[in-house]
């Protein structure tokens, strides 16, 4: 998405309605995604470079003005063409402020723009005359943002729109230094404030729109993750996202999609207390959400359920994993007569509880690796995954080095 196309969709979605719950938003929760305060102190370290492309990509617009001065008449000045030549930012820091917002503490960012003044006079006898010469602003600057998590489109919105700039330096420097003293300084003295208000607006503006479009890259990129052909899950909010003090949440009702399969979920179990803190990410995942799945890679053909006698076997397309489960005689015998007559989704639900979920996914495992590695988990460091399954819902919890490829393909699709 290119930003002139993204500032046009930034208008659209702040003008939305912020979306609305029912009472009980957890009841229809189907996923849940914690990120606990170390992973956003290892993604604050790349802040530099968003904020670096946030000034670069700043469309500053002409500055002009005009001021009647002493024995010169009066006097116009442009200032145009400024871009940024040239960006460092010393010290980044992050902060979740509960139930309020992310706050980012830029400090030390020096920045110097370049561009071309124009100036002209009209002296006592009318004679006009006329300027131009390069300049170079030194700006030393120092940037907080406190991004607030929305719910906009059923989906997690950043407004970063609360953004501030302290200017510790601004100093105007002219080509060569050789035009008039008066002239640096009247230009240094009555642009000042002007120019500060235009850098904090543009730049404000463009970290605003970048932060959005971030999550929806982010979105979209989620929203890949969890469809494979047919089989999808609606990852729409349940609830407004959190901010905590030592991690950040979002609730989704992580319906599966599948032709006119028709998905409800209305008794979910989630409450916060069930996930920790002590590591950086977590997923819970709704017993509800996984029978779900299975029926629909059933009724997709991807899984392929035989009963013969006293064992049940499930194959698993894609994969050459078979699980082998010896079952209690009594339980075919008495599912047998009323096997076809049952939903496929109750079928399925026993099946998983009779043979349980860590078997399940142990033994088709290299089937989800492949699925899972062709929507690049693979590029991602993971590190100590676990599973841990529990009665009626299952936890996944890792840690993570910086996916520095998602950066990188988030600059590519974006400027």
């Amino acid at each position: 998405m290119r930003l002139g196309t993204a500032r046009i969709l930034l208008m659209l979605i702040h003008a939305a309605a912020a979306c609305e719950f029912g009472p009980v938003p957890y009841s229809v929760t189907g996923i849940v995604c914690r990120m606990t305060k170390p992973a956003a102190l290892l993604l604050n370290q790349e802040t530099a470079r968003l904020i670096q492309a946030a000034f670069k990509n700043a469309k500053f617009p002409n500055i002009t003005g005009e001021r009647s001065m002493r024995l010169l008449g009066t006097v116009a000045y442009t200032l145009a063409n400024i871009q940024v030549s040239d960006l460092s930012i010393e010290q980044s820091e992050v902060e979740l402020k509960e139930n309020d917002a992310i706050d980012i503490a830029i400090k030390n960012v020096t920045a110097f723009f370049r561009g071309t003044l124009t100036y002209g006079y009209a002296g006592a006898w009318f004679l006009q005359l006329f300027h131009s010469v390069d300049f170079e602003i030194e700006s030393s600057i120092d940037l907080q943002i406190n991004i607030k998590l929305l719910c906009q489109e059923e989906q997690v919105a950043a407004d970063a729109s609360d953004c501030y700039l302290s200017f510790h330096k601004l100093m105007l420097h002219l080509q060569g230094d050789k035009e008039p003293g008066w002239l640096k300084q009247f230009f240094t003295n009555f642009i000042s404030f002007t120019l500060k208000f235009v850098l904090k607006r543009e730049v404000c503006k463009e970290i605003n729109l970048l932060a959005q479009v971030m999550a929806n890259f982010v979105h979209d990129i989620a929203e890949n993750f969890v469809r494979d052909e047919a089989i999808g899950l609606d990852i729409s909010l349940a609830s407004d996202p959190l901010i905590k003090a030592n991690y950040l949440e979002s609730h989704h009702k992580g319906l599966v999609l599948y032709k006119n399969y028709s998905d409800v979920l209305s008794d979910s179990v989630f409450s916060p207390s069930l996930l920790s803190e002590s590591r950086m990410l977590y997923f819970w995942l709704s017993e509800h959400i996984l029978n779900s799945l299975a029926s629909a890679a059933f009724l997709d053909g991807r899984l392929v359920l035989t009963i013969r006698g006293e064992k049940l076997q499930v194959t698993c397309r894609g994969g050459s994993s078979v699980l082998h489960v010896h079952l209690v005689r009594n339980w075919y015998i008495h599912n047998k007569s009323t096997l076809n007559d049952q939903p496929i989704r109750n079928f399925l639900q026993k099946m998983i509880s009779a043979v349980g979920i860590p078997e399940v996914i142990s033994k088709i495992e290299p089937a989800l690796t492949s699925l899972m590695n062709s929507k690049g988990l693979h590029l991602f460091e993971i590190k100590n995954p676990e599973i841990i399954t529990r009665k009626r819902y299952l936890i996944v919890q890792l840690d993570f080095s910086f996916p520095n490829h998602l950066l990188l393909n988030f600059f590519k699709k974006t400027f």
